[in-house]
């Protein structure tokens, strides 16, 4: 006969696999957008960096709706890093691969990159926000927020995934510039972007194995 702890992790594992197949198809359907905007409408590797970037910042503000019960002793410290690197990394990146090559000064150039970024339509941006609304709407509920339980601990996302931001900027120009089919090489670091989501998602699941 199992013991009651074996049959408690047992039942946790239970819970814990719908929650995991949740978050994994929601990372899924998130980087179905970007993967139509370069495959369907042609997007450039500016266009795909700069949509990056907006969703650490949409990572960031979701970071700060958790804030509240996150219970981690240095929250304000990781809560800084993320504003300083999504707000300076992401300045640099829009400044550099934005840019017009006869731009001549930093005013010039500033003026160019966000020219370009108008490229991006508004629909990606709210497709997702809504992704990451229902992400995180999902966690405070596994957190017990809104039936005033007590439930599973919550965790800032935005280290992590800022350091796949870095990773992502760092790699798409170079691939998209570098392969002969340069569309083939954004979809590559589509499928890059979503692999590490779906680490992120499962590390925990995997460790424990």
């Amino acid at each position: 006969m199992q013991s009651k702890k074996s049959l408690k992790s047992e039942h946790t594992f239970q819970l814990a696999m719908p929650v995991l197949f949740y978050r994994s198809s929601m990372v899924l359907l998130t980087n179905l957008i970007p993967l139509y905007g370069v495959w369907r409408l042609g997007w450039s590797s500016f266009i795909l960096i700069l949509l990056f970037i907006i969703e650490g910042a949409i990572v960031f503000i979701m970071d700060l709706v958790k804030r509240r019960w996150v219970t981690t002793k240095e929250r304000e410290k990781v809560l800084f890093f993320e504003f300083v690197f999504i707000t300076f990394f992401g300045f640099f990146a829009i400044l550099i691969f934005g840019r017009d090559e006869a731009a001549m000064d930093l005013i010039e150039t500033a003026r160019s990159s966000f020219k370009a970024a108008k490229a991006l339509p508004l629909w990606p941006v709210l497709g997702i926000l809504l992704g990451r609304l229902l992400r995180t709407g999902e966690e405070l509920l596994q957190a017990g927020v809104f039936h005033g339980g007590e439930g599973k601990p919550l965790y800032f996302n935005g280290g992590g995934w800022m350091l796949l931001l870095f990773f992502l900027v760092m790699t798409a120009p170079f691939i998209a510039d570098k392969s002969p089919n340069p569309m083939a090489g954004l979809i590559a670091v589509i499928v890059l972007k979503t692999l590490g989501e779906l680490f992120g998602v499962w590390a925990a699941r995997i460790a424990r194995v």
